[in-house]
Order: C-alpha cells, then structure tokens, then sequence
C-alpha cells in the first residue's frame, strides 16, 4: 500500500520559493479557513488563531520547498476535514519524508480498549496468523500504545473529520511500515495460544486496503467491481455497496431484480464505502412502492424494493454515503447498525491556490444536509446508526460477521418499531 502520510499528486521539480513566500503561502490558507468556512471549524473546536501562531512562524523558518509542503500538509491535516487536499502541486517531493509506507498482510480493530486481528491476508496468513486474535506486542512494544502511536501517526499527516474515523481506519492504514524491513507480532488466539510472527512490510505482503465486510458473505454474485449481492436466506437479500459510482441507481435495479421478488429483507452493507456521485431522487425511489411516495420521494425504476431496508454502516462510511445511509435513516425508511457513527465528512468544498501558485487546497466550508442531528449537518458529526454492533472478536475468529448476524436477527424479528416509521405494503 503507498503511503497515505503525504496525500499529494507529485510533479516535476520546480524553482525555489521567493524568501519570504512560504509564510505568505500559510498565512493565505489561514485566511481563507477563517473566511470560507470560520463557522465550520468554530463548531469543531479548531482555533485559526492557533494554527496562525503556530504555523506561520514555523513558515518563516523553512528552509526548502519540500519542507514547505510538509508543514501545509500538517496544517491541513488540523481542520479535521477528510476531504482537505493538496491539489496541482509542482514540487518535486521524491526523497522528502518517511518514503512509501506498506502494509504486512494484518488488518486490525479496536475491542474495549484492546487491537485485534480483523482480517490476515497475504504474508500474515501464510504465517498462520488468524482473525479475530489478539495482538499484544509489536516490535517489542504494547500493541495499545503502538497502536496509539500509529493512529497520531496519521492524525498528524492526514485529516480525519472524527476521531472515531481516525481510529477505525488506524487498523488499516495504520499498520503500515518501510518496503523490506520487518516487524514482530506477539498474538494470543481466542483459546489463550500465544503465537510470534515476523512479518515484513512489503507491496507484496497484502492489505493495507480499507475493505467494509469483516466477513463476505458466500456466493456473492459481482456487478461491476465494488458491488454485489447475494441472498443470506431465502427472505433475505443482502448487498455489498464499496462505493457510491454514478450508476448506483440502475445497479440497485440489478440487486433487486437478483435477490427476487420473495426478499422480504434487504441488507445494505454500506461499511468503507469512501463515496461518490449519484441522483438522489433517483436512488431512493428504488425503495418507494411502485405509485407512491415517501418522505417527499416518488417511486423509481423497474421494480422498487418495499420490504425491510437494515443498513450497515461504519466509521469509514464517508461523503455521498454518508449522505445516502443519513436519507434512508431520516426518512424512516432503513434501520441503520454498524460497530460506530460515520466518518463525519459530508460537505461542499472549496479550492484555493496559494499566492506562490505552487499548489492549491481543497477544504470543507459548510456542512451538507443541515437539517441532520439537530440542524447541524454531517460533516464532523457523521450519523450514528440505530443500533452499535460491537465486533466481537470471538465471532470474529468462528468467521462470523457480527453485523451480517444482526442484520438475519432483524429480518427475521422485524425492525423496531419505534425506530422505523416505514411498513411494507401487505
């Protein structure tokens, strides 16, 4: 996996910077924060103020065009925004900073208070290493404050807009170290077995990819390359979402259409779903009965679904995901589950190029839907789901997704009442 530590497009090396220039780049950014989007980060705690006494002298001390665009990238990574960017930069980083960062193959989760092994692919699981144990050293070191070191790691280079989002996708993204060198893992399997591993970071090696299902389910039948569906019984459909692609609509048309006409249930599996593009209207009027409407949306498409929508969703639920799982949550029309609330970054951005025109910013300014927790909207809050879904790592390691599990509960139960104001038609 390539590092994610440095989110910027390389291009060719440019001149060096004018003295003086690098300050007035920062102190640019700073006043277009406090101008585009001052009431965003007031509501998130970020302090312009703050930023400015700290990064604008740390500006005026910069020695090289390289160490400039590492500062703008710690500066962005401090607006609590996962969708600031650098864009259209023309310096030549290559040799600068820590270099590519890969993974080992372990993929891990957070379980009160300790790490888990959520998914061993590539050369851990040629090591015997299995999900669902426990890891409790790595390089000699506690696994909880590894861990913590890895998740600040990332906080420090790349913005997360919630601190749940932060550390759900530390697991993956922050398991991570330098092509060819090795790491120690001392791990205890769900029958108190302790196991050491040496696994080598390594293009190779396998993970480092945010995936949503701890656990696909069998027989899932692909639509393209990040959809697809499947029936967990014969009432239940179920379908993997990994991304939101302008099509979404006429793809659901196909899940329906897969799953049947006898699917009472469908569960939408909206886990790592990193967003997209789509027509609104035209995706929630798959779930409105043919000649109706509901929550102020008409019916849409060949064959709507009107049964039982149970949503899944998780802390790497981001952007047009987020906007989709918090419609069908608002509207009553889906009972959303999931181990914790969406990553919380939904919002109309903004791009800026700085006075050197050496590269431009992309932030967040305002929120989208407003009218979501309580009139504040989606970014830095994200939507929580009704119902937390903890990971349990012993159902993990029996190979049992305990979202998918819940969600087969539900279906078979019914949803809540309370929480779902829709009914399908008898």
């Amino acid at each position: 996996m390539r590092s994610l530590l440095l989110p910027v497009c390389l291009a060719a090396a440019a001149s060096p910077l004018p003295d003086g220039s690098h300050a007035e780049d920062v102190t640019f950014l700073i006043d277009a924060f406090e101008e585009h989007a001052g009431p965003l980060l007031q509501r998130k705690g970020v302090d312009t103020g703050d930023l400015r006494d700290e990064f604008v002298p740390a500006a005026e001390e910069l020695t090289s065009d390289q160490e400039y665009v590492d500062l703008v990238v710690r500066l962005l990574a401090r607006l609590e925004d996962g969708h600031a960017r650098l864009t259209d930069l023309s310096v030549d980083m290559e040799g600068f900073g820590p270099g590519p960062q890969y993974a080992c193959g372990l993929e891990l989760f957070e379980h009160d208070g300790d790490w888990y092994v959520k998914r061993a692919t590539g050369a851990a699981a040629k090591a015997g290493v299995e999900a669902g144990w426990k890891v409790e050293r790595i390089d000699g070191e506690d696994a909880n404050e590894w861990m913590e070191a890895a998740v600040e790691r990332l906080r420090l280079r790349r913005g997360f807009s919630t601190e749940r989002a932060a550390r759900f996708a530390a697991g993956t993204w922050g398991v991570v170290g330098p092509d060819g060198e090795t790491a120690r893992f001392e791990l205890v399997s769900p029958k108190r077995k302790k196991r050491k591993v040496n696994l080598t970071w390594g293009r190779r090696s396998g993970g480092g990819r945010l995936v949503g299902p701890v656990v696909f389910p069998e027989g899932l039948e692909m639509i393209g390359r990040e959809i697809g569906w499947t029936r967990l019984s014969d009432e239940v459909g179920y379908a993997w979402v990994g991304r939101v692609p302008g099509e979404l609509p006429e793809l659901i048309d196909a899940v329906i259409e897969g799953v049947g006409e006898d699917c009472e249930t469908l569960v939408l599996d909206f886990r790592s779903n990193m967003g997209g593009g789509y027509d609104r209207d035209a995706l929630l009027g798959r779930f409105v009965p043919e000649g109706t409407s509901w929550g102020g949306e008409q019916s849409a498409g060949p064959n709507p679904f009107t049964g039982q929508l149970v949503v899944i969703v998780d802390p790497n639920t981001i952007s047009a995901a987020e906007t989709i799982v918090g419609e069908l949550k608002e509207e009553g029309r889906a009972y959303l589950i999931g181990p914790g609330g969406t990553h919380g970054a939904s919002g109309s951005k903004q791009v800026v190029q700085v006075p050197s025109e050496r590269l431009s910013v992309r932030f967040v300014t305002r929120s989208h839907k407003q009218r979501f927790n309580g009139g504040e909207g989606v970014e830095g809050l994200g939507i929580e789901p009704h119902e937390i879904v903890e990971y349990d790592p012993k159902k993990i390691a029996e190979g049992i997704d305990p979202c998918i599990e819940r969600a087969l509960e539900i279906a078979k139960k019914g949803i809540p009442r309370r929480a779902v104001s829709y009914r399908p038609p008898r």
